[in-house]
């Protein structure tokens, strides 16, 4: 079979998201509209009337085309109607022939049709949680840890609000964790505050505060929601938040908020330990997806990626 490559400008957009929203791994990362904001000039791998469609993100450099992840974006990977067989055997062969050098990551359910032993698979951590049980029934599985600090947020008489401005939750995240990931730009953030922008005229953007007396932001989380699943694509935590269990008071309301609802709560991640356990903590669990690597470039180039 043929495969080909079509530019983001000439793609169906209406066909490709009903795609993305009757595949069964249909995350709002795959969907056109987060796409053209987070990684404008993509493309995709469609197949016949849509029945499945895979995400191409790509960059030149010194003549090699590569696969990068774009920021923001946990994972792609091959989004399909039910009942469809995806020729992803067809598909792997055709991205190898295009692109020397891979570092992506793909949903579950791409990764483990991957037969290939020059391309390495490492399995991530993504932690979710059902809020359709109501909160009674998830706090009844809260751990130990969380239990405590709850307590010590409770003492520190902590408040929790909607964000008044989205910015305020993007730039406390740049203030504190920016240094953290060196590669994301400026240019970067500027797509993501235009995908915020874009979300919240359609009610998609949930942001919360944990605040103390005095009104000071200890805390901040900035959602996406999107199907039946809200996204905490930033999650920020300041100095005196820490001392204070802010993050766990904030992450506890929204679930209060939101709990009893058809929503998954998607923590996006996370394979840091501390980060991890913190997810833990509240019941949630591991829906894995997997980092894909693949290294075709000649040498002595491969080596400077090796």
């Amino acid at each position: 079979m043929q495969i080909h490559l079509i530019p983001c400008h000439q793609i169906n957009t209406s066909q490709w998201d009903n795609c993305v929203q009757q595949s069964d791994n249909g995350l709002i990362y795959g969907q056109s509209f987060f796409l053209n904001h987070i990684s404008p000039g993509w493309s995709g791998l469609v197949g016949e009337n849509y029945d499945w469609v895979l995400p191409v993100v790509s960059r030149k450099k010194f003549g090699f085309s590569y696969l990068y992840q774009p920021p923001f974006t946990q994972q792609l990977g091959v989004y399909a109607k039910k009942g469809v067989v995806v020729p992803y055997h067809e598909i792997i062969k055709w991205l190898k022939a295009n692109f020397s050098f891979w570092e992506i990551s793909w949903n579950v359910a791409t990764a483990k049709h991957i037969a290939d032993a020059k391309i390495l698979q490492t399995e991530a951590t993504n932690f979710v949680l059902l809020l359709s049980k109501g909160y009674k029934s998830i706090a009844e599985n809260f751990h130990t840890d969380l239990i405590k600090n709850l307590k010590k947020s409770t003492q520190s008489r902590l408040l929790y609000q909607p964000s008044p401005r989205f910015e305020n939750c993007i730039y406390l995240f740049l203030l504190h964790y920016a240094s953290r990931t060196p590669h994301v730009t400026q240019a970067d953030y500027q797509n993501f505050r235009q995908l915020c922008f874009f979300a919240k005229e359609k009610n998609q953007l949930i942001c919360r505060d944990a605040i103390n007396e005095k009104g000071d932001v200890l805390a901040t989380a900035l959602l996406l929601s999107g199907g039946n699943r809200m996204y905490n694509m930033m999650n920020t935590t300041t100095e005196e938040g820490r001392k204070k269990a802010a993050n766990h008071f904030l992450i506890n309301e929204i679930i209060k908020e939101f709990a009893g609802q058809n929503i998954i709560f998607d923590f996006e991640g996370s394979d840091l330990p501390g980060v991890k356990v913190f997810y833990e903590n509240f019941g949630a669990v591991n829906e894995p997806y997997y980092h894909i690597r693949y290294n075709n470039l000649p040498w002595p180039v491969k080596l400077f990626k090796s």
